[in-house]
């Protein structure tokens, strides 16, 4: 693999069929991966989730904070103990966090990982972490992965369609075992098309010939949040909305940006405008991470990142934990009962 484009993880040796979230990690890993930042480590518990507990232990402090993500949460690019889920267990006091963070998720798969698990635990507060990438994901029906010899393969996934009273139907479960070697999503027009191709070709030329362009053209990575009637919107909108509403203890939706926003790249203005709206509706806090990141300088904010590779580095995870820890430190006291 050249060294100069952008490293794909290969997911599909560290993760198991899974017949509603369509894959998870392998329970009772223990692997050092191969990476860009020095190579890093993956365990896993008997559940299959990168948590350094075990998910149906009795809870072993006064506070337990569940966190859902992808990626980002799970923490591809770094080791378990170098992860914002960590941070946030040195952060607050007598708390313990369990991660449920699930690689190249969408936020969907996310929110049936609560359904599964939630009922069976004793928890009092959840973070809800959603990567602004997300919003493409929950509209797919596959996911692209890679395979040993980092070539692209394809998982299908579950997802949800919007009724038209304005509930969710779960679709694709239970989901199929049938990896592919080609995307079976709707073939992309000839605009798409070129872009893709663009895209490509750009990412030859190594990710700093990538970010001077991405700059100058304003580029604009995530268009689904300019209209809060677009179908990704109001997708994500309605999975949310039903996730807050299933909780009776402290929520927070913190709002993972790409690195274009952090970067400034590109804006952040309607991603900014979708979630307040959502959390002016549902009355649910919405914490949105960038701006924590915005002040540091150019570079430091760069290095949030790795150089090709767009996850967290262990400064950005302990950027971010950080940050969540100060949000959610008053909302763990006092701490009132839950009502089951």
């Amino acid at each position: 693999m050249n060294a100069r484009t952008e490293i794909r993880p290969v997911y599909l040796p560290l993760m198991q069929h899974d017949e509603i979230l369509g894959y998870r990690f392998v329970p009772g890993l223990n692997v050092r991966i191969a990476h860009e930042g020095g190579g890093y480590r993956v365990k896993t518990n008997r559940e299959g989730f990168r948590c350094n507990r075990e998910v149906m232990s009795p809870k072993s402090r006064a506070h337990r904070v569940l966190v859902f993500g992808d990626s980002y949460t799970a923490g591809d690019g770094v080791s378990n103990g170098h992860r914002y889920s960590e941070i946030l267990e040195q952060q607050l006091e007598d708390t313990e966090v369990l991660n449920f963070g699930l690689s190249n998720s969408g936020t969907d798969q996310q929110y049936l990982i609560f359904q599964q698990y939630a009922h069976k635990l004793d928890y009092d507060a959840v973070v809800i972490s959603v990567l602004a990438e997300n919003i493409k994901r929950n509209v797919a029906k596959y996911r692209e992965s890679a395979d040993e010899a980092g070539e692209a393969i394809y998982m299908p996934k579950p997802w949800f369609e919007i009724s038209p009273g304005g509930g969710l139907n779960l679709m694709g479960v239970p989901v199929p075992l049938q990896y592919t070697n080609e995307s079976e999503e709707e073939i992309p027009d000839s605009k798409g098309e070129l872009l893709s191709n663009a895209r490509k070709i750009i990412n030859k030329f190594g990710p700093g010939f990538k970010d001077t362009v991405q700059k100058l053209t304003r580029y604009q990575p995530l268009p689904e949040y300019d209209s809060a009637d677009s179908h990704g919107w109001r997708l994500m909108r309605a999975i949310l909305a039903q996730w807050v509403s299933e909780l009776h203890v402290p929520v927070v939706i913190a709002v993972i940006p790409v690195y274009q926003h952090v970067e400034r790249t590109a804006s952040y203005t309607n991603v900014r405008k979708r979630f307040d709206e959502l959390a002016t509706a549902s009355d649910v806090p919405v914490y949105h991470l960038v701006d924590d990141l915005w002040p540091h300088a150019a570079k430091i904010r760069r290095s949030f990142r790795f150089r090709s590779d767009c996850h967290l580095t262990p400064l950005g995870h302990k950027t971010v934990g950080e940050s969540l820890a100060r949000v959610l430190a008053p909302l763990l006291e006092p701490l009132e009962p839950r009502q089951r």
